[in-house]
């Protein structure tokens, strides 16, 4: 494949977009009619529900969540293939209005869909996600779909055999329609390659779904999916949950296989890559992570941890102690995330619960030890991806392409300070229980997950708040919490008398601009346990969406 030339390789992108569009069936293709209508409009989120493309059942089925779902799947008040058609049909229109898709395989997942309804009526479910579609990032591995990751150079990679967690899916029921649009090298805030082009977001496609999993997200929000499946190894779920108003989580390394998943970056191994769910609902978290675990992934995957999903771990105490973070280490929070804060705080306080201020003054330094092993290669594997095809490189990857690659005693420096980041945060986190008045340490930090509410196209940072728990291997999950108002979300630093709390301030607040611009944008919030604690952040997750609901 290498040595393609401008032209050659322009002309497999155009095939493969070619191909995914003779998947669309004709009776799911929007009529021109409705295309005109819509084709200028910023946001499509209203498409469903208003455009009279879809019945009334079908708007039903797909609004549901994926615990929904799997309920009315087992009770026999919906079919497989009654699901599964309307979700491929609403992730057709997904496609057509946001790019959100890569592989479509709808007839494939047909076919599944009636070999569960048999396989049901003649006793029981199949398993826990029986009857239910999930979308996978284009990092899993189907056999009989390409696993390009946004490289031009990998077109076609047709693999042997399923991803691991892809197995695991099936063997509880699941069923796979599609895959889901990422970054050339998977390392990027906004979702575009030289294949696919850019995913854009469904309720202002002038704003990006964020990345790398953006292409979920984006069919998530739009509802095209109950369920999709991402990875994270520097906020590359929760980034693009909380741009679009999703629940996630990023699971410590080792509870969710990862055997046969593609990525950039291979064999590095000081931050590890992660997969996990992104959904609508933490009950949807916890069927995820519950029924993946429940089929032992750590037989078959060198790398997982014997860890069952331990119910006992979800029993929380009556009382609990949640850290708030004042800042990132560099800058405040900009003023939408300061009142979902203050909402979430102000009802976990009334409901009972204990909440302490907690400066993660370790998160810059996370930052820049996450830079180091990104870059630990100077780009090799990023030029000679793309060199193999000729394709140019995205504008945003020229910095990191050049940057000298570490030495081997610089790599071990760097690894050297990831555990001195890790041990500080650790001692910090412990001494909480001084304060804390349950006789333990704060059991959760709250913060933003990113500085600001929505991003427009070419315009994505990466994020301190992120950084940390992929560092340090955090059970760390992300949920929604209001939208931005901008009667609410004033702006401070436009004030005369306004003084800058932190040194990143400045710059932080005049990239915010004003709330005017995020009208509407969902506002989230990020929850960092310890490591392994996947099961006490899903239960806090549901507590906090109990108590404080989404400010909508």
């Amino acid at each position: 494949m290498g040595g393609l030339t401008f032209e050659q390789w322009q002309l497999l992108a155009t095939q493969k977009k070619v191909e995914r569009r003779a998947k669309i069936p004709k009776e799911w293709r929007i009529p021109r009619s409705l295309v005109k209508k819509w084709e200028e409009a910023e946001s499509v989120i209203e498409f469903p529900a208003t455009s009279g493309f879809f019945t009334k059942r079908e708007l039903k089925i797909t609004g549901a969540t994926a615990s929904d779902v799997v309920k009315n799947v087992a009770a026999g008040k919906w079919s497989a293939v009654e699901v599964t058609r309307a979700v491929c049909k609403r992730a057709a229109v997904a496609q057509q209005l946001v790019n959100c898709l890569t592989e479509i395989c709808f007839e494939d997942a047909l076919i599944r869909a009636r070999e569960l309804d048999e396989h049901f009526a003649a006793g029981k479910p199949l398993g826990p996600l029986h009857g239910l579609p999930i979308s996978l990032k284009d990092q899993f591995n189907i056999p009989g779909l390409d696993t390009t990751l946004g490289y031009t150079s990998r077109v076609p990679s047709l693999p042997a055999y399923p991803s691991h967690l892809v197995a695991s899916l099936l063997s509880s029921g699941a069923i796979i329609y599609a895959k889901t649009n990422i970054p050339t090298t998977i390392l990027s805030g906004e979702t575009s390659n030289k294949i696919f082009g850019t995913t854009l977001h469904p309720l202002n496609r002038s704003w990006t779904p964020g990345g790398s999993s953006g292409g979920e997200s984006a069919l998530v929000a739009f509802g095209g999916s109950h369920l999709g499946v991402g990875t994270d190894i520097g906020g590359s779920i929760r980034h693009p949950c909380l741009l679009t108003g999703l629940y996630g989580l990023r699971p410590s390394h080792g509870r969710i296989p990862m055997r046969g998943v593609e990525a950039t970056m291979r064999g590095q191994e000081a931050v590890r890559s992660v997969a996990g769910p992104m959904c609508r609902s933490a009950a949807d978290v916890r069927l995820f992570m519950a029924s993946v675990l429940s089929s032992k992934p750590w037989i078959r995957d060198t790398q997982c941890l014997p860890i069952p999903w331990r119910i006992e771990e979800e029993h929380l105490p009556p009382v609990l102690c949640f850290g708030f973070a004042t800042c990132d280490g560099d800058a405040a929070p900009t003023p939408p995330h300061r009142r979902a804060m203050d909402l979430v705080r102000k009802k976990l306080t009334a409901a009972g619960h204990v909440c302490i201020d907690f400066t993660p003054v370790e998160m810059p330094a996370a930052r820049d030890v996450i830079d180091a092993f990104f870059n630990a290669d100077g780009g090799a594997e990023f030029r000679s991806d793309l060199s193999a095809s000729n394709e140019p490189f995205p504008a945003w990857l020229s910095s990191p392409t050049k940057r000298p690659a570490l030495t081997v005693s610089e790599t071990w420096e760097a690894q050297a300070e990831r555990d001195r980041v890790a041990e500080d945060w650790l001692d910090r986190w412990n001494a909480t229980e001084i304060v804390s008045s349950t006789g333990r340490p704060m059991d959760a930090l709250i913060s933003p997950g990113f500085h600001f509410p929505a991003i427009r196209h070419g315009c994505a940072k990466a994020s301190n708040y992120a950084a940390i728990g992929a560092v340090l291997d955090l059970s760390t999950g992300v949920f929604p919490v209001t939208k931005v108002c901008p009667e609410r979300d004033r702006v401070d630093h436009r004030d005369d008398d306004w003084t800058p709390m932190f040194d990143g301030d400045g710059e932080v607040m005049e990239n915010y601009g004003g709330p005017e611009e995020y009208k509407d944008a969902p506002v989230g919030l990020q929850i960092m346990g310890r490591r392994l604690e996947e099961e006490k952040v899903t239960a806090m997750m549901g507590l906090i969406s109990d108590v404080v609901g989404v400010d909508y």
